[in-house]
């Protein structure tokens, strides 16, 4: 929304609305106003991206839990889904050079479905 007017009439502070001095092209009152806007403009974007962030948080303490760092881990998808494991989200990917098997990773723990229809749990690769 543009509240400037055109031949140097007065305008308005893009944030509380209050007509502005000074230069033509001011668009805030004062640094408060202008942080104020921002804020309220990226409000809505942390709101979505809230819900994502907790769903990869609770993977990984999920996948945390249930990894068994002395030996291979693996666990059926059933035990997943009722701890609350949401399999739409993951941070990223990894293919191993060796198997070309496709590991999806929560931050620093993975998964991936196994030939048996169980899901094998790992730490990170170093």
């Amino acid at each position: 929304m543009n509240n400037m007017l055109e031949n140097n009439k007065p305008h308005s502070c893009w944030n509380c609305g209050k007509t502005l001095a000074g230069r033509s092209d001011k668009k805030y009152c004062d640094d408060n106003c202008r942080n104020e806007y921002f804020n309220r403009q990226k409000e809505t974007e942390r709101k979505e991206i809230r819900a994502i962030d907790l769903a990869l948080k609770r993977n990984r303490r999920i996948l945390k839990a249930l990894f068994k760092e002395e030996k291979d881990t693996y666990v059926k998808e059933k035990v997943l889904q009722e701890k609350g494991f949401v399999f739409n989200y993951h941070t990223h990917h990894t293919i191993t050079k060796a198997k070309q098997d496709e590991y999806l990773f929560c931050y620093d723990y993975g998964y991936r479905k196994t030939d048996e229809g169980v899901y094998r749990i790992i730490k990170a690769f170093a």
